[in-house]
């Protein structure tokens, strides 16, 4: 008895994981790469090495992002943890940067220790797939922990796992590592407050610290905001139905308990991200103007129809994504990324099932999750509700938009099928009524309505693409709006059916869940763009010989454009030297300094960022008054231009023996550790050290023997130190990269570890002294 509950215990995990595998069968089985690799069949040097897809990929500008950040960072973070090092700086981009800092990076997110397991392109594969899997798996705990069966968790993890925000963004790490913790979250939440238990309080804020520490911090808000506002919600429930004493016992505690541990455990990561992002090129105070812009990217009216049919514009996938161009008043451009930014498809049935979970808002948590999907809906339509986020959330205003709150909407909206779901399935009698009171006719009617609108697709289509200056309106028919036909008349049918018991229990659910894998497979299945594994970064010619010259200088290459609708033929974009070693200008970051930025751009005389994506920091010319910080121009795969009086990374300035007058510049070979470059001294005849790198604060001056020495700027690249009379008593000095701000927040980070660690061991001794 008891291993066939055991088993049945573990069917739903097994059917998520079977899920995820179908889902991924062509990077898993067939050795696809999970990454956009094609769009570097269009730029130098690989353009003619890789095999240039037909038809080419249509040009995604954020999902461009997994090939150009994700993939380099990934790569750097895992060959300097495999030598022990925690990268905290990032010599090969901007000249140099903070890595850690940059929250995208990921680098104490324990998920992201596959990239040392794996090679960095299995390593995204097996990162997603234990992430749809987490996501479908917490969902599902969520569900039961709120009293429903295994057939409503079941629909709800399915749904929130493989919903439009997770498959969509499934290729940028750090979306889905963030949006998983979200049910986790909320579960530990439920369960603190039923058992009245402080240390599940302390896992609830383990939770959303991993959701920061997964490297996005807008959609770790919108994770800390919704466990918020389930907190609030759990302190009105035990305060109206147990009174004032339980409800300070059961969640008053259990949330201190929360803040706690997440703000004590996170702070390794927030610590250094909150300095960065101070003085980043982001970094603005709210302002009429900038609410205006930030309220332009929101959710348009006109994207709604895509929550019931996910292609109605189209699908980059398809290569036929028409919503390009200033399509109002905004300033929004829109471009193939909105199909990833504005995706709120869940499914026909999942949101039947939520429709009919709202008809029992009085069910406990119902109005809940109506709430939160509401709210969040409202927020990302561009409503006034957003401006109490942009004026009163510190660094809220430096988002790019409020559209990603579309994840609550989502789980809202999962979380009510499941609900909707498990009534239909356990109560098919009330359901009866239910159905009754809606009336078979006004279903009919629906049905009859939605087919109707359904007819006028192709008028809608045509209209758009006379209107929007598109030659051809997206995609045939039968693969936008007919889909939607097909699956709508099937759940109605469904539903009908279990609603008049004409249909077993077991039969209803097994149908339903076939129904909605069947419908959210065929909308997202072939949707993440993959390549052959050596289309990613292979070598060239360029590549291998810059490995051979430029060792220890920088590269320039010159990129005068960008496109928000085309393929650029770009060389070396931004952070692609990283995979190879080496030391770049530019770079791509949402997170570079601000000085950066103006220094960079008062020496070209424009801005260095492209119009199209102000991240990217390009050179656009050669510029004379870099001469001496760049050791090589780079035009085309054929065309590099060496910087006769270029200085190297690192260099040493020594007296002759003969001629003590006389001063060398003896090179230095820098960056051997990210985080320090050393310098070897020649006795008697090492006068000063120096060193090419941004002033950034936390950089220090240390001799062998820990002596601290005062440093120097002579500009803004250049850093050094007098050692002149150290060189005859140390052996070596250095500069490192030690801020105060991720030594301070790694000392929180492990105090919450301990204090967690002791809550666990109080937990368990408390366990056993009841059980005994």
């Amino acid at each position: 008895m008891k291993a066939r509950l055991s088993v049945r215990l573990t069917l739903p995990y097994l059917l998520f994981v079977a899920l995820v595998v179908v889902f991924l069968w062509k990077p898993i089985f067939a050795g696809k790469a999970l990454l956009p690799g094609d769009y570097l069949a269009e730029m130098h040097p690989w353009k003619g090495i890789i095999k240039r897809p037909d038809p080419p990929p249509q040009w995604n500008p954020l999902q461009w992002d997994a090939v150009a950040q994700f993939y380099p960072w990934r790569v750097f973070y895992a060959k300097c943890l495999r030598q022990g090092i925690i990268p905290l700086w990032n010599p090969h981009q901007f000249c140099g940067t903070p890595f850690l800092a940059n929250g995208q990076s990921a680098v104490l997110y324990p998920p992201n220790l596959f990239f040392l397991i794996f090679d960095p392109i299995t390593a995204f594969t097996v990162y997603a797939a234990v992430h749809l899997f987490l996501a479908a798996a917490f969902t599902y705990l969520l569900l039961r922990m709120l009293g429903c069966g295994e057939f409503a968790g079941i629909i709800s993890g399915i749904a929130f796992a493989f919903c439009a925000f997770m498959v969509r963004w499934l290729e940028l790490p750090t979306f889905v590592g963030a949006a998983v913790w979200l049910p986790a979250a909320l579960f530990l939440i439920q369960r603190a407050v039923e058992k009245r238990s402080v240390f599940y309080g302390m896992l609830s804020g383990v939770a959303i610290a991993l959701a920061v520490l997964a490297g996005h911090f807008q959609i770790a808000f919108y994770v800390f905001f919704a466990s918020l506002l389930w907190w609030l919600w759990k302190l009105g429930q035990v305060w109206k139905n147990d009174g004032r004493g339980r409800a300070l016992s059961g969640v008053v505690l259990p949330f201190i308990g929360c803040i706690i541990v997440f703000g004590l455990i996170s702070a390794a990561q927030l610590l250094p991200t909150l300095e960065l992002a101070r003085i980043s090129h982001r970094a603005s105070n709210p302002t009429p103007e900038g609410y205006n812009w930030f309220i332009g990217n929101s959710l348009k009216p006109y994207h709604l129809i895509t929550a019931f049919i996910p292609d109605f514009y189209g699908n980059p996938a398809s290569n036929n994504f028409v919503l390009l161009g200033r399509l109002d008043e905004t300033r929004h451009t829109a471009s193939a990324a909105d199909y990833i930014e504005y995706g709120m498809y869940v499914g026909v049935l999942p949101v039947i099932f939520a429709l009919m979970g709202l008809w029992s808002v009085r069910r406990p948590n119902v109005g809940f999750f109506a709430l939160l999907s509401g709210l969040a809906l409202l927020c990302a339509l561009g409503t006034p509700v957003n401006l109490f986020f942009y004026h009163f959330v510190p660094g809220f205003s430096s988002l790019g938009g409020p559209n990603r709150i579309l994840l609550l909407y989502l789980l809202g909206v999962a979380a009510l099928a499941g609900l909707g779901a498990d009534q239909l399935a356990t109560r098919a009698p009330d359901a009866s009524r239910l159905m009754g009171r809606i009336g078979y006719r006004n279903v009919f009617a629906a049905a009859a309505t939605a087919i109707a609108a359904v007819a006028c697709d192709l008028v809608a289509r045509s209209f758009l693409a006379r209107e929007m200056g598109v030659s051809e309106p997206p995609g045939p028919f039968i693969s936008t709006a007919g889909r939607f036909v097909v699956f709508f008349l099937a759940a109605v049918m469904l539903i009908i059916l279990r609603s008049e018991n004409l249909i077993r229990r077991g039969i209803f659910a097994a149908t339903a869940v076939g129904l909605i894998v069947a419908d959210l497979f065929v909308a997202g299945i072939n949707y993440n763009p993959m390549c052959d594994r050596n289309s990613v970064y292979p070598r060239t010619e360029l590549t291998d010989k810059l490995k051979k010259i430029a060792e220890n200088k920088r590269i320039a290459p010159i990129n005068p454009h960008w496109n928000l609708f085309a393929t650029p033929e770009a060389v070396m974009p931004p952070n692609s030297a990283m995979v190879y070693g080496l030391y770049d200008v530019q770079g791509y970051d949402s997170l570079y300094t601000r000085e950066y930025k103006d220094w960079l751009s008062r020496i070209q005389g424009e801005d260095c960022s492209p119009i199209e994506n102000g991240n990217i920091v390009f050179l656009k010319s050669r510029q004379a008054d870099l001469g001496e910080f760049i050791g090589f121009w780079i035009g085309s795969p054929k065309e590099i231009w060496p910087v006769p009086r270029s200085l190297p990374l690192a260099w040493r300035l020594d007296r002759l023996p003969d001629s003590p007058r006389l001063k060398i510049r003896t090179p230095v070979r820098a960056f051997l550790n990210p985080n320090r470059v050393c310098f070897t001294l020649d006795s008697y005849r090492t006068e000063r050290v120096y060193a090419q790198i941004p002033d950034y604060p936390g950089w220090l001056c240390k001799t062998s023997s820990g002596k601290m020495l005062s440093s120097k700027r002579t500009d803004f690249l250049s850093i050094s130190a007098n050692v002149g009379d150290l060189s005859n008593k140390e052996r070596s000095v250095e500069f490192q990269f030690d801020p105060l701000s991720f030594r301070l927040g790694l000392f929180f980070s492990l105090i919450g570890a301990g204090t967690l660690s002791c809550a666990g061991t109080c937990e368990l001794l408390r366990r056993k002294y009841v059980k005994s």
